[in-house]
């Protein structure tokens, strides 16, 4: 409350101009900031970046509030001491979030200047890194130190790369070897954030060293975490980088010991694939969080990947254009030499006398320090990179065929010497030569289907086999039920990386995907199989994409509605020939498990709309049109309006064929009119006349004739919104065609109708037909809100 009114009085001095003597504020404020409760401190330090906003914005009436006076309260509450007896210790905590919360928002806002983030606030939230008891097991000082840890890492990408290594960079490179396991997963759950932080030159001489640190490390919660960073250090990388350093520590994660190593690795496998696709020039994250794959084609939209932890739950399309910076033009000479092999740490450690449970994600420290002493000397393998292969892979992958152009830092001497040196310097972490030739039965299976098809050169093979494996049923039993979801989530971008010329490689796990017993994994793959058809092309989607395609349509209307919603993308990248089969099957569509489920019979009419161009007239008037009138008459309104919008594309695709539109007339009359019992057929003729008229779907002549008879005859209705609606066309569309396109008997008809209409029982048809003149204009006093709602309710009558 405090916090509220202080952020009132600021705004009401801007409001009305008036100068505040900020001191004369603020003394008695020091009350609230040293209050015992709290509430009241963790209220007030929420509302202080308000108040600093307010006052940045008109520094002449206030002076600099926020260096005078505001700054030193967030700094005060970031290590918030209160140790009141009545206070429990997750409200100190609270006061602490709520500061960091502020300092944050600061820092995004650019209220604070490089003067006081380098004097002020790095040394302080260095300082906050420190501040722990080693051994204490007190829940609110490990909240505490890891909230303090993650500050420094969420700051370093605000404060610039040039203070991040000066001061934030050594103290993280420390933490990072620190002998708490669970200092070493924060460090590792922000890696990411430090990677963007740094420049080229410390990241690769310091950072990826630690990082290849920590991927070895003998605790699974540290390995699982820097699993879950990997997409976001990788972007940071250059694409042969990935190729030669994160490819290999992924696959090493996807054998690894943990159960949850290994299912978090294979969370990731198929966005990290995706990073190789040629078609794009850089991989990177945006300030919302998002994955951004930039187009190398200036016209060509790029896609972005929301995620939610490390896995994308959903897509959006952003045109971004790849500017291509100074330095990157500057190294574009760049080569590799990767004669000198680099050192991994043994993923598959098998510590027997490490008592940790892969169910708990709390271990203690003890036991942490006893797996780092009693490490089994036979898990010590050696592994050695071929010369012949790195070569080839120098040739393969050199800048001018890749389709990024990576800095200038060499790999073989640098990250090598750093990476060696580091595994040196830490004696409880041994490292080791990488040779494929050494490794268990699952890489053996990946060497057998690499004889098979060796001609993939886009993505390093073991890794895609990998992924292939995810759709085998076994995997969950042995490992989790959603692994097979993870591989259908990313297939559409896997598939898009290796081109439909490499479609062999995965059309297996697909087919295995298309019957997997989770209904979750085939709407997946459902909602995405117009994705798959518009890689593969007409040819491949006809043989091999079709009969999976008729399983989905036959599923579950939870899968059936993930084909539907792209069932014309689908349609047009099929040949006529392929396509005519599937009109025949339209109205399966129309039969759902729930009659209830209106939103299905809704997108179904959206989908006709676009298809009707498709096929030929006599095909829509015989399988497409049907539909359309089953759709006229359903019992939703949502439905019906989609299905007047469905027939009047229908009329003008099938304008130039009389025969079939007399026919389709003919049905409109007998369905809506003549057989019609319920009066909401009855108006829906009316409504279809409309915007027949309306969209020029019917020439006027023939409307006259054939459609204006039965709409004159509505218009003595014993339903007032049947009446209602005639009113409408009558009065708004029908004599707009004008007496030269009616003609004068069918003229005089109709404003004899208007005139009868006019003295109707119902003062609302009265209304419409033009009657009553002294009637009040009620939209025209409505704002425009009550203005929408009054349409609204008139629209539930029509």
């Amino acid at each position: 409350m405090v916090g509220r009114i202080l952020v009132e009085m600021f705004r009401a001095a801007v409001n009305n101009k008036i100068t505040l003597i900020v001191e004369e504020v603020m003394q008695p404020m020091q009350l609230v900031i040293n209050d015992n409760d709290a509430l009241v401190r963790s209220d007030l330090v929420e509302q202080i970046p308000n108040v600093a906003i307010i006052c940045h914005e008109a520094p002449h009436l206030f002076g600099d509030v926020l260096r005078n006076h505001l700054l030193d309260i967030v700094m005060k509450y970031l290590n918030d001491q209160d140790n009141q007896a009545s206070e429990s210790c997750l409200c100190r905590v609270l006061v602490r979030q709520m500061a960091q919360s502020a300092l944050t928002t600061l820092m995004k806002r650019d209220l604070l200047d490089n003067n006081m983030i380098e004097n002020i606030i790095c040394p302080t939230i260095e300082k906050l890194s420190y501040m722990w008891q080693l051994g204490s097991h007190d829940m609110a000082d490990e909240h505490t130190r890891n909230a303090n840890i993650s500050l420094m890492c969420r700051l370093a990408p605000l404060i610039g790369s040039e203070l991040t290594e000066k001061v934030f960079l050594p103290r993280y490179l420390d933490l990072c070897e620190d002998n708490d396991m669970m200092v070493r997963r924060i460090c590792a759950t922000h890696f990411g954030e430090m990677c963007t932080a740094v420049g080229k030159e410390k990241l690769y001489s310091k950072l990826i060293p630690m990082f290849i640190d920590l991927c070895g490390d003998r605790i699974w919660n540290v390995r699982k975490a820097c699993v879950e960073v990997m997409m976001p250090v990788s972007c940071c990388l250059t694409p042969e980088h990935r190729r030669l350093l994160l490819a290999d520590i992924l696959a090493k994660h996807l054998i690894d010991d943990s159960k949850w190593v290994r299912i978090s690795a294979f969370q990731i496998l198929g966005p990290f694939i995706s990073t190789f696709a040629k078609q794009f020039a850089e991989v990177t994250y945006n300030k919302n969080g998002e994955l951004v794959y930039i187009s190398k084609q200036d016209n060509h939209p790029s896609i972005c990947y929301s995620y939610e932890g490390i896995f994308p739950m959903k897509s959006a399309i952003k045109n971004q254009i790849p500017d291509m910076d100074e330095d990157m033009i500057a190294n574009a000479k760049y080569r590799y030499n990767t004669k000198s092999p680099f050192y991994l740490p043994m993923m598959n450690v098998r510590h027997e006398d490490v008592k940790v449970s892969e169910e708990d994600d709390s271990v203690k420290e003890d036991d942490c320090q006893k797996a780092e002493l009693d490490c089994p000397k036979s898990c010590e393998i050696t592994y050695q990179l071929k010369i012949e292969k790195e070569k080839r892979d120098a040739e393969k992958y050199n800048p001018f065929l890749y389709y990024y152009i990576p800095p200038d830092i060499p790999l073989d001497d640098e990250l090598t010497h750093a990476a060696r040196q580091s595994a040196m310097n830490r004696k409880d972490i041994k490292f080791y030569i990488y040779d494929e030739d050494s490794i268990g039965k699952s890489d053996e299976s990946c060497k057998n289907l690499n004889a098979k098809h060796n001609k993939q050169e886009i993505v390093p093979q073991e890794l895609i086999n990998y992924f292939v494996s995810m759709a085998d049923p076994g995997q969950c039993v042995f490992m989790s039920a959603e692994i097979p979801h993870y591989c259908a989530f990313s297939f559409p971008a896997v598939a898009l990386t290796l081109g439909k010329e490499n479609w062999h490689y995965l059309k297996k796990a697909y087919q295995l995907l298309s019957s997997a017993k989770h209904w979750r994994v085939r709407r997946t793959l459902a909602s995405s199989i117009h994705e798959i058809a518009m890689i593969l092309g007409e040819e491949l989607t006809a043989t091999d994409l079709v009969p999976i395609y008729d399983g989905f349509i036959k599923d579950l209307d939870e899968v059936r509605i993930g084909v539907l919603k792209h069932f014309a993308t689908f349609l047009k990248i099929l040949k006529p020939v392929d396509r005519c089969q599937y009109l025949s099957r339209l109205s399966d569509f129309l039969a759902t498990d729930n009659e209830w489920n209106w939103r299905f019979r809704e997108e179904l009419a959206t989908q006709l709309l676009e298809i009707v161009s498709l096929f030929s007239p006599s095909d829509v008037a015989q399988s497409i049109a049907p539909l359309s009138f089953q759709l006229l008459v359903d019992k939703v309104a949502a439905v019906r309006t989609i299905a007047l919008e469905l027939i009047t594309r229908i009329m003008c695709y099938l304008s130039n064929e009389d025969a079939l539109v007399m026919s389709l007339i003919h049905e409109l009359r007998e369905t809506l009119v003549l057989d019609a019992k319920k009066w909401i057929h009855r108006q829906t003729y009316a409504l279809v006349c409309a915007h027949l008229i309306r969209n020029n779907a019917i020439p006027e002549e023939k409307f006259s004739k054939e459609m204006l008879p039965c709409l004159i005859s509505l218009s003595c209705d014993r339903v007032p919104n049947v009446r209602l609606a005639v009113a409408r066309t009558i009065a708004t569309d029908v004599i707009a065609m004008g007496v030269d396109n009616l003609g004068i008997d069918a003229m005089e008809e109709v404003e004899r109708i208007l005139t009868k209409m006019r003295v109707d029982v119902d003062r609302d048809v009265r209304v419409l037909a033009g009657g009553e003149e002294q009637q009040i204009d009620i939209l025209a006093y409505c704002s425009s809100d009550e203005n929408n709602q009054v349409e609204q309710a008139r629209n539930i009558l029509f």
